[in-house]
């Protein structure tokens, strides 16, 4: 077992307690009143897409503009917040070990992380902007019910924890959960389901895909459930987006971008799915802490310990995780 030094300890410590100093409670101002102002909207939109919240370079932004900066001025015309839906998964955290350790509905660091994030984003724009903004973060529980059979219950006990975790930060006015179990029939989502239609499945899914296939099961999977399920999750896609889209008429943002949502980062240089494993703590090639993704793919490079800040994290949190890199050609312990 991994053994952790009192300066490791006392490091994370000061990292965590670090995070959750700047997680203030914003202000909420008063309506502002009418504005329609393109150059402030277009500031907003550098803002969005600046390296600290966005991975992807001025470039690459730049296909976003038209339709960002039109969905902000139409909020801005209200004088209201502006409004943001974020989608952060199904509810669950994949295993880093299929069929050896279970899927997690935990909330951890990555919602810690994601909720800086969207704090820090929140600070910059009331600066510029004074009523601010209102974050939704978007959870599929139904697509993740029928595309790996996740039951309700749990993912939904996910959510509790999560809005317990937003409640204990004392953001709650600025940022919300909305959650698909919530907001949609079961039933009116299965007759969109059997109505719906996708290209036949891939009939030999690459490695790559069977594994992800497999953490997000939690079990290993053959070649042929695996395209089964990626067939399903296709399906289940497109009733989820169309489901969503009927009620997100604001900036919609993704932690990997898509060619309609805006890439959005879960932690600080993160580019990556955190719902695709655990996040962790682990030192950079400068020795300083940061954040790093574990999953099932990686896993086997880390030697890991749970440490337990009772006096430090909110209590909806019951650990983080700290990660060392394996030396070569040694199994972690």
């Amino acid at each position: 077992m991994m053994v952790v030094s009192q300066a490791i300890n006392h490091e994370v410590g000061a990292y965590l307690s670090d995070v959750l100093a700047g997680i203030v409670p914003l202000p909420s101002p008063p309506d502002a009143g009418s504005i329609d102002d393109a150059l402030l909207a277009n500031e907003l939109f550098t803002v969005l897409t600046s390296r600290a919240f966005c991975y992807l370079g001025r470039n690459k932004t730049e296909c976003y503009r038209n339709d960002v900066v039109t969905m902000l001025r139409r909020r801005m015309s209200t004088g209201g917040a502006l409004k943001f839906f974020y989608d952060i998964g199904p509810g669950y955290h994949a295993t880093t070990r299929p069929g050896i350790l279970p899927l997690t509905y935990d909330v951890g660091l990555s919602e810690l992380l994601i909720l800086s994030q969207i704090n820090a984003l929140c600070r910059r724009i009331v600066e510029l902007y004074p009523p601010g903004a209102h974050f939704f973060l978007v959870v599929d529980n139904l697509c993740g019910l029928r595309t790996n059979d996740i039951p309700l219950d749990l993912t939904e006990g996910y959510v509790r924890k999560f809005r317990q975790l937003i409640d204990e930060m004392r953001i709650s006015h600025r940022v919300g959960l909305i959650v698909e179990s919530e907001e949609f029939d079961l039933e009116e989502y299965d007759r969109l389901l059997r109505d719906a239609t996708v290209e036949p499945p891939d009939s030999d899914p690459s490695p790559q895909a069977v594994d992800n296939v497999a953490r997000f099961l939690g079990r290993p999977v053959t070649a042929a459930e695996a395209a089964e399920r990626m067939h399903r999750y296709r399906l289940t896609g497109c009733v989820t987006n169309y489901l969503f889209d009927r009620l997100i008429k604001d900036v919609h943002m993704t932690q990997r971008a898509t060619g309609a949502t805006l890439g959005f980062r879960p932690f600080p240089g993160g580019d990556q799915r955190t719902q695709a494993g655990e996040l962790v703590l682990c030192r950079n090639d400068k020795g300083r802490l940061c954040p790093l993704l574990l999953t099932s793919r990686n896993v086997d490079h880390y030697d890991c310990v749970r440490l337990e800040f009772s006096d430090v994290l909110p209590a909806p949190m019951a650990h983080v995780t700290f990660a060392s890199s394996c030396p070569p050609n040694s199994a972690p312990r």
